[in-house]
């Protein structure tokens, strides 16, 4: 017997559909293609917003998404939190910002081009004056002002102006890690966050602070002075995910944009955040703290109640330019 007998047979022993069987089932499918009744339509609307209504009510009151962003208990790996949820840890955050840079080449400039940025900046009145300050009245310092940077691509140079003065102020650069946050020092730190983490640690070995807080500090300082590409900030933020005094919170900048703090809080009870876009995860701005319960405390704070905004500046544009005094 060929294969085409052997079909030929199973076939026979199975019915044939009938014209009725087909009728009925086109009547089912027409039925189904049909507009619904009004009320009917209605009624099912009104389900839909009732049941988005819920949900929403429910993260309004605050009910905990859990997010489990490593492993289950049988080391499957977790599937990361959708990117409309709200960051609750700066491992989320550091997560997102990996995936939103991957494939996105980081730009610096040539070695004789200049890394601009323009920030306003915000000083508590609240704070004593010093010596240095350029008084506002009443013995306080100005609160608000702008300030220009720019910071040549070989980190031999960089140049300032201040809202106050047409003049810009040149200086030349150094060779301390500590002080460089300019594009051939970035450039040169590793992408890898293990190997990143352990770059800054050898960057800060001669800070007279506990390890992890002045790699913490470093890191806050680069992304605050520097301007470190997509891959590098998203490595900065894994780095910075991985430490134990590190948290994040929703918060405005001063130009009154939303983002995400990343914040670290130092011995004298003052907290330092860098705050980042939620969805570009970009720099937005830069803020100090006073939060009070400080173990060494500062006189310089002592009349600041918790909660004080002692400094604050918003980054206004970026860009690179062909020297010190361009605007891109």
């Amino acid at each position: 017997m060929n294969d085409l007998d052997m079909v030929r047979d199973l076939r026979s022993e199975v019915r044939q559909s009938r014209a009725g069987d087909l009728e009925h089932a086109r009547r089912r499918m027409m039925a189904a293609l049909a507009p619904e009744p009004p009320a009917r339509r209605v009624r099912r609307m009104v389900l839909r917003v009732a049941a988005v209504g819920a949900f929403g009510a429910t993260i309004a009151a605050g009910v905990t998404v859990v997010q489990s962003l490593g492993t289950d208990d049988r080391g499957t790996p977790a599937a990361g939190a959708p990117a409309w949820l709200p960051v609750a840890n700066a491992e989320t955050l550091a997560k997102r910002a990996t995936a939103a840079a991957a494939g996105r080449p980081d730009v610096y400039p040539r070695a004789d081009q200049w890394v601009y940025v323009k920030w306003d900046t915000y000083t508590s009145p609240r704070l004593p004056a010093k010596a240095t300050a350029r008084p506002a009245g009443a013995g306080r310092t100005r609160s608000r002002e702008t300030v220009e940077r720019w910071t040549r691509g070989d980190g031999e140079e960089r140049a300032m102006r201040d809202g106050s003065s047409g003049t810009i102020q040149r200086r030349r650069g150094g060779a301390d890690p500590r002080l460089r946050f300019d594009p051939a020092y970035l450039r040169s730190l590793p992408l890898e966050p293990s190997a990143l983490a352990e770059r800054l640690r050898e960057d800060t070995r001669e800070i007279s602070m506990p390890q992890a807080r002045a790699v913490s500090h470093q890191i806050l300082s680069i992304l605050e002075e520097g301007a470190p590409g997509a891959r590098l900030r998203a490595a900065l933020y894994t780095v910075l995910s991985r430490l134990d005094d590190v948290g994040v919170e929703t918060v405005r900048d001063l130009l009154g944009r939303p983002g995400v703090a990343i914040y670290t809080r130092d011995d004298d009870g003052v907290r330092q955040e860098v705050i980042i876009d939620p969805d570009t995860f970009d720099l937005l701005g830069a803020r100090r703290v006073y939060v009070g319960g400080a173990k060494s405390p500062d006189p310089y704070y002592s009349g600041l109640p918790e909660g004080e905004v002692i400094t604050s500046r918003a980054r206004v544009s970026a860009g690179i330019v062909e020297d010190a005094g361009d605007l891109p």
